[in-house]
């Protein structure tokens, strides 16, 4: 038995050894290239800060996504219009539940950035709650 028990455990740090090795290489090709390390990014990113809060232990976790942006327009003797470019944040709420998430509630906020006669420019923001799940396999 002991011996079946550290041969798993020698291939698992082979892994390792080898996931920290193309680890290194992608960080010097992405110096090289003037580039921002993909972890860092990825970090920031709602999915990169939830792995972290369950890394952590965190019971509960929160993240916001813009979910749309809309611009007064105003045209020539023709009054005003508004530009929307929407975001649909279903694969990132999905992507943080594969993390070990199941999501509580979302709500919806338009944040204002501008107003221009009854045109208003702003966001509108997503904010999602999660509950931590402890069967999850990440």
């Amino acid at each position: 038995m002991a011996q079946s028990t550290s041969e798993p455990r020698y291939v698992a740090e082979e892994a390792k050894r080898a996931m920290w090795a193309e680890l290194r290489a992608r960080r010097k090709r992405d110096a090289e290239e003037g580039r921002e390390p993909e972890e860092h990014a990825f970090l920031r990113s709602p999915v990169g800060q939830a792995r972290a809060a369950y890394d952590r232990g965190d019971r509960v976790f929160q993240c916001s996504i813009d979910v749309m942006k809309q611009d007064a327009v105003i045209l020539f003797m023709d009054g005003s219009d508004t530009l929307q470019k929407t975001t649909d944040p279903v694969a990132v709420l999905n992507a943080v539940c594969r993390e070990g998430w199941e999501l509580i509630t979302g709500s919806f906020v338009f944040v204002e950035r501008g107003q221009d006669r009854r045109d208003k420019s702003g966001t509108t923001m997503g904010y999602y709650l999660f509950r931590r799940t402890e069967d999850a396999g990440t």
